[in-house]
């Protein structure tokens, strides 16, 4: 019997050893970050925290320091040494493959500096210039069968560009103009020849966005290339995986935790998930999350019946640890790019003759599209650029609360180059909300005073201020490649409104510096209905920071962009910038 004892007595002790050795296992997995100023990014105003806990990839304690040493005692100690920590920066609207790898993996001749992770371009102003430009990038080549490449021309400041100039450059060599938009591109003959790019390959609607005398294709006409004779060229793996190495060492290099691509893909799936798969394993540093839409239903001429089982067999089928495909949303298009002075206006363009508004999407197909995802109660993304756009979609909106209506349907129009207050109002009355690309302002107001859209329309773009005081909620992108993808520089222009010439240009629409890093956090999460699982510093959120060297509340306003990135904590995984 005492022999018994004795062995039920040595096996509890061994039970309660074991407990011990696994709770002290279980805290080495937990970190309590403190010492610094940490910004939760809850509420109406900056909010401040002593310490927060993360255990493995989650955030389980925000509070006081000691509250947090007492309750976990054994977990690991990360000191901020006075250095600031927000929730990781948030990018709700960018093209990591389909635009930004290939930028990345090709060439830049664009009206503006570029400071890629690779190498920085210097911006270039004139035809003569711009010419000069392409030609040497074509005699730098050493294979001329290649095809090539260039990304940034905008007639504004290049020029009209004819297929006898593109030809003169380029001579022999295949040579694809990528417009700054993104939306349309020019081929020299070579390339055209190499393709089999010829005159009946498009439809007759959608060769009314076609110029072929001079191989120039926009919009429809452009997606359509693009995603057919051209789509060899857009969908080699090994070019964009090149690319798609410097996005990743961009995401760090700026903050970036998360990046959101509306419309994915917009040429072949599998070659643009097949590149993000490789890009986000590797790095292990971000999560790129994907909504499907118009570009890809477009090109493959699929069903919206069809197309909305494709879109709900997706995150099944090919999330990973970094890739979420994100159901019951949808992204459709409005008018033509604000890059292109393409965007459809409710008065003419300013002293432009050869501007042409044009609507991607006519608008008769477009209410219907728009209607068939509101009825399954999907979360619409619209592209938007113009005020008369703005305007028909905020009609659309209107008629389908109407006619069905929703409850915190959270439709969202993005880019927003041009509005009013009236319109900005009625958006809030439809609970319509707003992704805005601030930097439109920066990159564009100065040119477009002049031809384009004259001074005041110019000084008035993305006036985000409309939206913010009404509490419509904003989050702030890039789109990358419309605008570089640093938040903080985002953040910066929405702010101050500041541009390229350096003037402010209607002061009173600058938005509060809280706003705005809403809105590349907590309100950028909310864009693509994540702002329960990132964007703010909260308890059971997923444990993605970003490290700053100051806090963007304490410094002036002028100084948001300059503020150094250290580097990021992903899921609880400190990477700092080298």
């Amino acid at each position: 019997m005492k022999s018994k004892f004795t062995i039920l007595i040595a096996y509890t002790i061994l039970l309660i050893g074991c407990s011990n050795s696994s709770k002290q296992s279980t805290d080495s997995t937990k970190t309590i970050y403190y010492g610094g100023d940490i910004i939760t990014m809850e509420g109406e105003k900056p909010e401040y925290a002593e310490a927060v806990v993360s255990e493995n990839d989650k955030i389980v304690f925000v509070g006081k320091k000691d509250e947090a040493l007492k309750q976990y005692p054994n977990a690991e100690q990360y000191d901020l040494k006075g250095k600031t920590m927000m929730p990781g920066f948030i990018e709700p609207h960018a093209h990591p493959v389909s635009i930004g790898a290939f930028i990345l993996a090709n060439d830049i001749v664009a009206p503006h500096e570029w400071r890629m992770p690779h190498k920085t371009y210097a911006g270039v102003e004139g035809k003569e210039n711009y010419l000069n430009a392409v030609k040497d990038i074509i005699n730098s080549k050493e294979d001329k069968t290649k095809t090539v490449l260039i990304w940034g021309y905008h007639k504004s400041w290049h020029g009209v560009l004819t297929l006898k100039d593109l030809d003169k450059v380029t001579g022999n060599v295949p040579t694809i103009i990528w417009q700054r938009s993104t939306h349309e591109i020019y081929l020299n003959t070579a390339c055209a020849k190499k393709y089999d790019v010829k005159e009946g390959d498009l439809s007759a609607e959608d060769n009314k966005q076609a110029d072929w005398d001079n191989y120039h294709f926009w919009e429809r006409a452009y997606q359509m290339m693009k995603g057919t004779k051209l789509a060899p060229f857009f969908g080699d793996r090994e070019m964009l995986k090149r690319g798609m190495g410097r996005i990743s060492k961009m995401m760090l290099q700026n903050g970036l935790t998360a990046m959101c691509e509306p419309g994915f893909p917009t040429s072949s799936f599998q070659d643009e998930y097949a590149v993000l798969k490789y890009g986000t394993e590797k790095a292990k540093a971000y999560t790129i999350y994907l909504i499907s839409g118009f570009p890809e239903q477009f090109v493959k001429k699929i069903g919206n019946d069809a197309y909305a089982e494709h879109i709900d067999s997706l995150p099944g089928e090919y999330d990973t640890d970094y890739i979420k495909f994100l159901p019951r949303q949808y992204k459709t298009f409005a008018d033509g790019a604000i890059y292109s002075l393409a965007l459809e206006l409710r008065e003419p363009f300013f002293n432009c003759d050869n501007c042409k508004s044009e609507w991607i999407i006519p608008l008769k197909p477009a209410q219907k599209i728009f209607n068939y995802w509101w009825d399954k109660g999907y979360k619409v993304h619209i592209h938007i650029t113009g005020d008369l756009a703005f305007e028909k979609y905020l009609d659309f909106v209107e008629e389908a609360m109407k006619r069905n209506h929703r409850e915190n349907h959270r439709t969202t129009f993005h880019h927003v180059g041009l509005f009013d207050a009236a319109q900005a109002q009625r958006a809030a009355d439809l609970g319509v909300e707003i992704s805005a690309n601030p930097y439109y302002l920066w990159a564009l107001a100065d040119k477009y005073s002049e031809p384009g859209l004259g001074p005041k329309r110019a000084a008035n773009m993305v006036a985000s201020k409309e939206f913010t005081k009404r509490g419509v909620p904003v989050s702030l992108h890039s789109d990358f490649a419309m605008a570089p993808a640093e938040p903080l520089l985002l953040a910066w222009v929405a702010v101050n409104r500041i541009v390229a010439s350096g003037k402010v240009m209607n002061p009173e629409e600058r938005i509060s510096v809280y706003d705005a890093m809403k809105g590349i956090t907590i309100t950028a999460a909310r864009t693509f209905e994540m702002e329960k699982e990132i964007g703010s510093i909260k308890a059971g959120k997923e444990a993605t920071f970003t490290l700053l060297e100051q806090n963007p509340f304490k410094i002036a306003p002028e100084k948001l962009k300059d503020i150094p990135v250290i580097g990021v904590i992903y899921k609880g995984r400190v990477i700092l910038n080298k």
